[in-house]
């Protein structure tokens, strides 16, 4: 009985698991079900908006054959959301439906086995959107049943792409009822369905990465399952998506989208005829999501049907309005703009180029807005654009530059670039080799050119040293690996050949630095080349060093550093050691998250390396880099500037300055900046004749001796060389030789005739010219697209917009030249000038749905215009070196600047496009204006701050008859536990006016600089600085006057204003200089003096008021150097004005706090009074002391008054201690009044 028993149960549990064994659709039946999907972004916080789309309908699926369905759809139904969920609620939009609904109402089959969805097949007008709604869809059916394990993993084929599954099941046996649990890895696809764009040149960091995330989402289905003879049927299945994506870290807060959808089995039906699918059917690839690469800019949606007229409209209008001036309302047209060019054919764009290119406003804007056709017909335009006979060459530079910014990487493109025109050699291998830089979402793996290579090994073969520089730099911008190999034929002791290497250092040089970006790609190949290099000590000086920049590029391990620190101690060139220790102690305190583990291993070499050059010089080679980064916002900065020398010579071979952008996990090498002087260097050598370092008259005049003699260098040598690189990609590089220079100076001559330029340029400018232009640039673009649960694209962009403009109209003026330039020394010269100079920048943040049909999304958006309006008359005066400028008053009030910034829950759709759904998504209950506190108040246990602030601060300046205003309108709605993403989101608005002063009858305000100041008043100014030297118990000398500049308000025949005139006055070697500010008008007895000296000590003594004895303070620094260098400062006051004094004594009560905070020890001693001191001596190789010694201050928690002296010991220093050491500065008794 036992024994039949359990046959029995074995038998059920079997019967049950053949019921379940695979999911199935009976091709003899009907199934009808009802779908519901809808999205919805926002913050998923009390009384925010939130954007959303839902879709609803009735689906049939019909057997076709045994494993073929046709996908029928009925009672289509599409609704928009746009408000505060409780308060608002989805709305119909009809056309939207009836277009998706047309399209749904063609045959759409699909093939079906076992869970696994095949291919799909629709008619070719079914577009791609529409296709992946029906993905949405059938990705419900697209499931693993197992029913011999509870949980279990698989990796398989989903909308979202490739991914891992984690699936639990538990079966209902009574009623024969599976509840099945799938939960979607999606953040780690194996192959995922999205596309990224823009910022190609971003270098990921993984360690960065590591330290907080942008994106994090999560997909869970849930099903039941109903067992039948012919497997598991599903009643009904939902699904629900999350994401969170912030511009700085998931951690502190978000933006969120909700995606829902629901399938329901409504009735299962015999099928009582066989369907027949009519018409010609295309297979539309399988389940994964099809990115759509459309032309649909998210942040603007219009029709595109017929884009020629329209933006040929638009350009018209754009040129008429921004005309004159930047007009900041027509940034919504530009980016429509870009979308129409991106739809437009190349036949087209080049007729349209035909028909405006003799318009100059209509020409400056469809140049500079063409370029952004970010695909091969950029480049078949650019072709018949660069043939045209009469070609502006500043244009063309401008217009290749933004036409390589955003092109797309595709085989396509490669194709094209390798047939382009040769005769812009630099910037086509530049283009050429962008197009090789790998993305990480292409699907393509592009071979390098091999015709670049075999071009480097012919060049390498001559003799032409510019070819050699020019070839190196295009493999530096392509940054592949496989041309390493050639790269090292082009480096002395790393080439097996070293009969055919090239040792020029200009050469080896550009060889180095090809290998920056291959550091990223292959870093161990670089590490063993540049190892090489920098240990071979044959190399020149200048070399060792880029190889040691290089090196550090590829991040190295602490092996690695530790070989180079143990060559370090036994290296002889000091110009090395240097070079070599201020980088590694700048590393050290490196704070980017991608030198986490290289400053560690810095810190360990620094601490090796103090015990032998604990003391070096800064005149000497060197390494600088301060960073800065926020975990909290996952962005920082970081800035190097190197300097390279040979111990033969006193100027530097090369100099460079670098700057990086980090921002969530990637970091962006902003600019690069170069110098390599070549003829200059060699013209001064290893000194300067008669210079001594004080910067004196005597050494200016040293300095001009040695570069009086720049004739004699070669002819064919540079006297310096200059590169600029842009987001690791070299723009620009150029010698600047002596042929050049010759002709500039001829140019400028005081003989120059008719035939320079300079003439030719100034004869315009007489006659009164009329010039304006505007350039518009996209500087960035970056869209990440991937696939919702919906079959809807969740996208998240980036557009940074600029538009610049510049408008001039001069008036005639009174000179015309007859002779030659030289006339212009001998004439007076007026020109009258009206323009304006201006731009407006643009920034946008979409995260949201983007398809042809539709857009709902959260959007932030800021703008910040600038507009200076030019209405001038100078007047010059070249005998009497005298310069005036005179600014007519104007009556209107001029907003000089604004920024603009809120954010948004947007809904578009294609029927009404100009008519968007926009509802700010913070509330604006409960604000407050400034004085009141924010109000508090308690929501899902989250502390939440509402504020609103309002603030007009204006300075008025009765004299000038001007006033100048800031105004502030804040609103806020944020969470201070998610930070810093909820103090951004509001809206903002500060803006900067200057208006006239109603009751000022000043006429126009005229500036005046003298440079040849009349020595009359050397006596108003000898007194002076006299008197305030006894004061301060000083020496005293004859002053002379430099320069007179006076800013006066005029109206009629009076003045008022102010006079500041420069003296220097000649004290045996050392020089010193005296300002005098006085006051024109009212007061004037009322003055300020400075006096400033550099000799042993650097000092100055300040004065001011009535003849400057009103109030008086000194300052004084100096250093003394020695086994622990020693810098020393010294304020003292006699007199101040009350308010300064009670500004100074509220200060003051937050010193004991906060140098409690900084670790610094108190003492109580008698210190100087109406006197604050501070000294800084370098203690250690890395380390400081510092000592402040105040006079009274207020004990907050004793609110006594004591004279405190702060010190604490062994700080780390923010500059390397080598750089206290230059000279010896003996330290003078300071003056006591």
């Amino acid at each position: 009985m036992r024994s039949l028993l359990l046959c029995c149960l074995v038998a059920l549990v079997t019967f049950y698991g053949l019921l379940f064994s695979d999911l199935s659709l009976d091709s003899r039946k009907i199934y009808e079900y009802q779908y519901e999907g809808h999205v919805k972004f926002g913050l998923e916080k009390r009384n925010h908006a939130e954007s959303g789309a839902r879709m609803k309908a009735a689906v049939k699926i019909v057997g076709s054959s045994a494993d073929t369905f046709l996908l029928q759809f009925s009672s289509v139904v599409f609704e928009e959301f746009n408000g505060v969920p409780g308060k608002s609620d989805f709305v119909a939009a009809n056309q939207i439906a009836e277009k998706i609904a047309a399209q749904l109402a063609k045959p759409i089959t699909f093939t079906y086995s076992g869970g696994n969805v095949g291919e799909i097949r629709a008619p070719s007008e079914v577009t791609d959107t529409v296709v992946n709604i029906v993905r949405g869809v059938l990705g419900f059916f697209q499931v693993t049943v197992k029913t011999t394990q509870e949980i279990y993993d698989l990796e398989e084929v989903g909308i979202h792409g490739k991914c891992l599954s984690s699936y639990a099941q538990k079966t209902n046996t009574k009623v024969g009822v599976m509840d099945l649990t799938q939960v979607v890895d999606v953040t780690n696809c194996i192959e995922m369905a999205a596309y990224y764009t823009g910022l190609a040149t971003a270098v990921e960091n993984k360690v960065s990465q590591q330290k907080g995330e942008s994106l994090f989402s999560t997909v869970k289905y849930t099903y039941n399952i109903k067992g039948s003879e012919q497997g598991g049927v599903i009643t009904k299945a939902q699904a629900m998506e999350l994401q969170y994506f912030t511009p700085f870290n998931v951690k502190k807060g978000s933006f969120r989208m909700e995606a829902r959808k629901e399938l329901v089995l409504t009735s299962v039906k015999d099928k009582t005829q066989d369907i027949h699918v009519n018409g010609q059917m295309e297979s539309r690839g399988k389940l994964m999501f099809k990115i759509v690469k459309n032309a649909n800019i998210p942040v603007v949606m219009q029709n595109l049907d017929n884009p020629v007229p329209e933006a040929t409209k638009l350009i018209q209008r754009l040129a008429q309005a921004n005309a004159e001036r930047i007009d900041s309302t027509t940034t919504e047209e530009v980016m429509k703009l870009y979308q129409l060019l991106r739809k437009i054919p190349v036949d087209k764009l080049k007729q349209m180029w035909t028909d405006m290119k003799t318009n100059p406003d209509q020409r400056y804007w469809f140049l500079h807005t063409v370029v952004e056709v970010n695909d091969r017909r950029i480049l078949e335009f650019l072709d018949q654009y660069l043939s045209e006979p009469q070609l502006n060459v500043l244009e063309a530079l401008t217009v290749i530059v933004q036409a390589f910014h955003h092109l797309e990487t595709s085989p396509e493109l490669l194709e094209a670039a390798e047939v382009w025109p040769g005769n812009i050699f630099l910037p086509q291998v530049t283009f050429q080799f962008k197009l090789i830089k790998k993305n990480k979402q292409q699907q393509h793996c592009f071979s390098f050119p091999q015709p670049l290579l075999n071009m480097a090994e012919k060049i390498r073969s001559g003799n032409d040293e510019t070819e050699k520089i020019l070839v190196l730099k295009a493999l530096g911008n392509a940054g592949h690996p496989r041309s390493l190999k050639t790269i090292t034929k082009f480096l002395p002791g790393v080439d097996p050949n070293p009969d055919q290497v090239d040792k020029r250092p200009r050469v080896v040089s550009a060889a180095v630095q090809a290998m920056r970006l291959i550091a990223i790609r292959d870093p161990h190949g670089v590490q063993l080349i540049t190892l090489k290099l920098f240990l071979n000590r044959e190399l020149e000086a200048e070399i060792r060093m880029l190889a040691f920049m290089t090196m550090f590029d590829t991040k190295p391990s602490m092996a690695l550093v530790s070989t180079v620190t143990a060559h370090l101690l036994e290296e002889r060139d000091m110009q090395v050691v240097n070079f070599a220790t201020t980088y590694l102690w700048s590393l050290a305190r490196a704070t980017t998250p991608d030198n986490h583990y290289l400053s560690t291993a810095a810190s360990v070499a620094m601490k090796i390396l103090a015990r032998k050059f604990g003391h070096l010089s800064y005149i000497r080679s060197s390494a600088t880099r301060m960073d800065w980064f926020n975990k909290d916002f996952l962005v920082g900065t970081a800035a190097e500037a190197f300097i390279m020398k040979r111990a033969s010579e006193i100027i530097p071979a090369e100099m460079m300055v670098k700057l990086n952008f980090h921002f969530i996990g990637r970091i962006l090498q902003l600019l690069e900046f170069g110098i390599r002087p070549g003829g200059i260097r060699h013209l001064f050598g290893a000194n300067i004749p008669g210079f001594n370092g004080e910067m004196s008259k005597t050494d200016f005049l040293a300095v001009y001796d040695v570069l009086k003699k720049w004739e004699t260098l070669p002819d064919d040598k540079p006297l310096f060389s200059f590169f600029t690189r842009a987001s690791g990609q070299e723009l620009l590089f150029s010698d600047v030789n002596k042929a050049f220079l010759q002709r500039l100076i001829r140019a400028f001559s005081q003989s120059a005739g008719k035939d320079s330029m300079v003439w030719t340029c100034i004869e315009r400018l007489m006659q009164g010219i009329s010039w304006r232009g505007v350039l518009p640039f996209l500087t960035a673009e970056g869209r990440y697209i991937q696939a919702t649960t919906l079959g809807f694209p969740v996208e998240i962009s980036k557009y940074y917009h600029v538009v610049n403009g510049m408008s001039v109209n001069g008036k005639r003026s009174n000179v015309k030249l007859t002779e030659n330039l030289g006339q212009l020394l001998t004439s007076q010269i007026t020109l009258t000038t009206e323009g304006h100079i201006g731009y407006n920048k643009n920034l946008w943040l979409f995260y949201g749905i983007n398809t042809d049909l539709f857009q709902s999304a959260v959007e932030v958006k800021t703008t910040s215009p600038l507009s200076i309006p030019v209405h001038v008359v100078a007047k010059i005066n070249v005998p009497a070196r005298k310069f005036e400028l005179e600014i007519p008053r104007s009556n209107k009030e001029i907003e000089l600047f604004s920024f603009r910034s809120n954010a948004w829950v947007i809904s578009r759709n294609i029927i009404h496009p100009d008519t968007p759904k926009k509802t700010p998504i913070g509330t604006n209950e409960q604000s407050q204006s400034v004085g009141q506190k924010y109000a508090q108040v308690r929501a899902a246990d989250v502390m939440q701050n509402k504020w609103h602030a309002i603030k007009k601060m204006c300075s008025k300046s009765s004299i000038y008859g001007l006033a100048f205003c800031a105004e502030m309108d804040l609103q806020r709605v944020y969470y201070q536990e998610e930070y810093p993403l909820y103090y951004f989101l509001g809206s903002t608005h500060f803006a900067l006016k200057v208006a006239p002063v109603q009751e000022s009858s000043v006429e126009k305000i005229r500036l005046e600089i003298n440079a040849n100041p009349s020595s009359s008043s050397s006596v108003s100014v000898r007194q002076l600085i006299d008197t305030l030297r006894k004061m301060a118990k000083g020496i005293g000398g004859s002053p002379m006057p430099l320069v007179q500049l006076k800013v006066v308000a005029e109206s009629g025949s009076s003045q008022k204003g102010y006079d500041t005139s420069l003296y220097y006055t000649p004290e045996g070697e050392h020089t010193s200089a005296q300002l005098i500010l006085s006051h024109i008008g009212e007061s004037p007895n009322w003055k300020m003096c400075v006096d400033a000296a550099v000799t042993s000590v650097a000092k100055a003594n300040i004065g001011w008021g009535e003849q400057c004895q009103s109030y008086t303070m000194f300052m004084r620094a100096s250093h003394v150097s020695g086994s622990k260098p020693e810098l020393k400062a010294v304020f003292h006051w006699d007199k101040i004005p009350e308010q300064m004094e009670l500004y100074g004594k509220s200060i003051a009560r937050y010193i004991p706090g906060m140098a409690f905070l900084w670790g610094f020890n108190q003492e109580e001693k008698r210190n100087a009074r109406q006197e604050v001191s501070a000294s800084v001596i370098a203690a250690s190789a890395d380390s400081i002391d510092v000592k402040i010694k105040f006079p009274e201050v207020r004990q907050m928690s004793l609110l006594l008054l004591v004279q405190l002296t702060l010190c604490r010991e062994a700080l780390t220093s923010p500059v390397p201690p080598a750089y206290f050491l230059h000279r010896n500065r003996t330290i003078n008794s300071f003056p006591q009044a």
